[in-house]
């Protein structure tokens, strides 16, 4: 006999990525929605201690990649069935999903950070975070060059909204020690967005002491032309593997693709370079 679908509630937009399973969703629910975006598909019960606490770690990974994972619960005592079909023997017992397969599972707890590695293995993980405000009267004071104007104007808006436009202007100054201050300054929340990423490429960028050669490639990267200029560094680079300076400016340049797989493809050269 089929068990029973248990009656769902009205789900907020973090709970549109967590749902309860049944033999009778499962289909659409797991196999069918892997298809689409990657599912966790969570085994547990309620007299499990170590389930209680794995749960709040796999809601929050949910939480942080809402675009890039979902995850599906099953309650093994309400769905022995399903868990005998699946082969569980242990709880609790997490697998992933992708295009209607299992991938990768593992049993037992284990730590945020140990279980985004797992995932990172096998699927991209893109953080949800809110784009900034740029104040575009602010911007043009920039895009001229008068910085001075530009911080002064900067110090009238609120400090989550004025940060990356105030490191970029301490950068565009010279003022790296004040750029770096800054970026350590940031949130946690803030440090999961893109633009922190960004920001501490242009600040090792600025960092680095280069000449000739190496110095037109620097240039290159803060004019946006990035790819080039990283092609330019992998070649110097297989040229002299031990140059510090080019390492760095690679590492730097890796974060400002703004193409996630363009850049771990120039990782992998790199690293193929130096090992």
């Amino acid at each position: 006999m089929s068990p029973k679908m248990t009656e769902s509630n009205p789900k907020t937009d973090t709970q549109a990525h967590i749902v309860d399973v049944t033999a009778e969703t499962f289909m659409a629910e797991v196999i069918e929605k892997s298809k689409v975006t990657p599912v966790l598909l969570d085994f547990w019960a309620d007299w499990c201690e170590p389930c209680k606490n794995l749960t709040p770690i796999l809601h929050s990974i949910v939480e942080k990649y809402p675009d890039s994972v979902v995850l599906a619960k099953v309650n093994t005592d309400q769905e022995q069935m399903l868990a005998q079909q699946m082969g569980i023997q242990s709880l609790p017992t997490v697998a992933l999903l992708k295009d209607g397969q299992i991938i990768d599972n593992f049993m037992g707890v284990k730590p945020m950070g140990e279980i985004v590695t797992w995932l990172e293995q096998h699927i991209d993980l893109n953080v949800a975070v809110e784009a900034p405000v740029v104040d575009n009267n602010i911007q043009a004071l920039i895009d001229s060059q008068q910085y001075e104007a530009a911080l002064s104007a900067l110090l009238a808006l609120p400090p989550e909204q004025a940060v990356w436009q105030t490191i970029e202007v301490h950068l565009l100054m010279n003022n790296i020690d004040a750029a770096q201050k800054m970026y350590e300054a940031l949130s946690d929340e803030q440090l999961k967005m893109t633009e922190a990423d960004q920001a501490k490429a242009k600040i090792q960028l600025a960092s680095v002491d280069a000449k000739d050669e190496l110095a037109a490639l620097k240039l290159q990267i803060a004019q946006g032309q990035v790819e080039p200029a990283v092609q330019g560094l992998l070649a110097m680079l297989q040229n002299d593997l031990g140059n510090a300076n080019v390492k760095q400016l690679l590492i730097a340049s890796f974060s400002l693709l703004n193409d996630p797989k363009l850049a771990a493809q120039y990782r992998r050269r790199m690293g193929s370079l130096l090992n």
